[in-house]
């Protein structure tokens, strides 16, 4: 198993999941697909939702050398259908932050890398 990740952040959720789950999506299991709207296709092999004890580092998308935010996962879990992050229902908050802020960078699909706890 992979403990280390580099991805991009997203908001993982589809039919059954009742809402999003904070996730990062594993560069390698991302490919070029021209028939695809978004010009890419994401395999299930490379979703990794985030746990408590994950450790997360979110880069700026223009200078993936700057760390935005770097710390350990820790959620605060929601319960169904009460919480929203730019209109999508969402399970959790990362505690400590804005949600805001946090879910900007998961809608804004930031770089990322993630260590598996």
């Amino acid at each position: 198993m992979v403990n280390e990740i580099n991805g991009v952040l997203h908001l993982f959720s589809e039919t059954g999941t009742e809402g999003g789950w904070w996730a990062v999506q594993d560069e390698r299991h991302i490919q070029k697909d021209p028939s695809n709207p978004t010009g890419e296709s994401w395999s299930y092999d490379g979703l990794n939702i985030l746990h408590d004890g994950d450790k997360l580092t979110i880069y700026d998308k223009e200078d993936r050398t700057k760390i935005l935010w770097e710390g350990i996962i820790d959620l605060k879990m929601l319960p169904l259908f009460t919480e929203a992050a730019s209109g999508f229902w969402i399970h959790a908050d990362q505690k400590g932050i804005d949600r805001a802020t946090w879910s900007k960078w998961f809608f804004d699909g930031n770089p990322a890398k993630l260590e598996k706890s």
